[in-house]
């Protein structure tokens, strides 16, 4: 039997439906923080499924947390554009680390779906933990960004902005901060999400889109997104782990990624860039195979407006980078880095002007940058002040497949088939 209850919470209208299977409640926003914070935190610590209606006012730091299987879903216009709104707020929808790590039980099942947040402060979804995410269908703008006590990349006062965080790193202290298995586990779908990461303090801002960072053995697919702005990265998937049983699978595609003009030249002078790809902060797990997770690159429409920008940087073997259509701006814009091996790179198609190639194949150790497969790439809109595509110093056994262009090779057993 389902029974419906009234509740008037400080005005605020909550329909609770309960059934076997879950709650389900819906809020509508009364555009106040002293009403707004409480009242979504109430239904959230109930879990189910929450809908939002109206105009929420988070204030400045107003958070809830997550701790609970949960759905938060807004409204949609008829054509699929949310129509609800938060304002403010600070990781404004947060799921904390349980007390006690490692965790001894899995995280909760978060959804969080057709919401138009507007200027949160540091980042309006931040989740350090969780056993499967779906984040979909929402808009993000404004971003405010937070200004941060400890250093980043060893560079003190800067600032911190993320689109949407999926990283158990920042809620730990940074004395003791690491990867912890299993914080962040199962499905991770974010899809269709609309963000604008436009600063006004873009050199000094770690701003960043999709951030995913230390997870464990997900199942990821991080598809038509449109990130425009981003004063560092549209796109970075760092340091995250296969399962124990093997699992593990990132796949980006159809996306939308369009870099701001300037940014922030931490932690190298490249800047801003579309996107980093597997392991940074301990290079070793893009070779080891116990700990390195497949990448799928695929379909991707990118512009790369910084004078140093690059397009994507792969730090993974195994790479598949394919029919992704890079644009670059700058002079010294990079459009391909691939520090990597065995990576199986076709059919992009790359254009603009740099003084830098198109593609380059460089060992960042221990990443060797070997006996990757470069098909039928189409540079034909691509020029370069020198060579097209550069096979580095101590690379060795890549292959590159495509019509006649420059390249150059400073490796050993590199070969190259021009084709007509």
């Amino acid at each position: 039997m389902v029974r419906r209850i009234i509740v008037s919470l400080f005005t605020v209208v909550a329909i609770f439906s309960f059934t076997p299977a879950e709650a389900q409640t819906t809020i509508v926003g009364q555009n106040n923080p002293t009403i707004d914070i409480q009242a979504v935190q109430k239904a959230v610590d109930q879990g189910g499924t929450i809908n939002l209606k109206g105009t929420f006012d988070f204030g400045n730091e107003g958070r809830v947390n997550i701790t609970k299987d949960v759905q938060i879903i807004g409204e949609p216009d008829k054509g699929g554009k949310p129509i609800t709104k938060i304002k403010g707020g600070f990781w404004t929808f947060y799921s904390p680390l349980p007390a006690k790590l490692p965790p001894e039980a899995p995280g909760p099942r978060i959804t969080i779906q057709s919401i138009y947040f507007d200027g949160a402060l540091g980042a309006p979804i931040y989740l350090g933990y969780s056993s499967g995410t779906i984040i979909t269908r929402n808009k993000i703008t404004n971003i405010r960004p937070k200004a941060v006590d400890e250093p980043v990349f060893g560079k003190a006062g800067l600032n911190r902005q993320f689109g949407i965080a999926c990283y158990p790193g920042l809620p730990q202290s940074l004395e003791t901060r690491r990867y912890i298995p299993e914080l962040f586990t199962g499905n991770l779908i974010i899809e269709d999400n609309d963000i604008d990461l436009t600063s006004d303090i873009p050199t000094k801002t770690m701003g960043q889109g999709i951030y995913v960072q230390w997870t464990t053995g997900v199942s990821a697919q991080i598809q038509r997104n449109t990130v425009v702005g981003g004063p560092r990265s549209a796109v970075d998937t760092v340091d995250n782990y296969l399962g124990k049983d093997g699992s593990g699978l990132i796949i980006i595609k159809d996306n939308r990624l369009i870099t701001g003009t300037e940014g922030i030249p931490l932690p190298t002078p490249s800047t801003p860039n579309i996107m980093v790809l597997g392991w940074f902060f301990d290079i070793s797990g893009g070779l080891d195979p116990q700990r390195n997770m497949k990448h799928i690159v695929v379909n991707n429409a990118i512009r790369a407006r910084g004078k140093t920008s690059v397009g994507i940087t792969a730090f993974t073997n195994g790479i598949v980078i394919a029919n992704n259509a890079i644009l670059i701006e700058g002079t010294e814009s990079l459009p391909l880095f691939i520090a990597s091996s065995d990576g199986y790179v076709s059919n992009n198609r790359i254009e603009g002007a740099s003084n830098r190639p198109a593609v380059l194949i460089r060992p960042w150790k221990p990443l060797q940058g070997s006996k990757n497969v470069l098909i039928d790439n189409d540079l034909s809109k691509f020029k370069g002040l020198t060579a097209y595509v550069n096979f580095e110093k101590d690379t060795c056994n890549n292959l590159f497949i495509g019509p006649a262009c420059k390249v150059s090779d400073l490796g050993s057993n590199n070969l190259t088939q021009m084709t007509k």
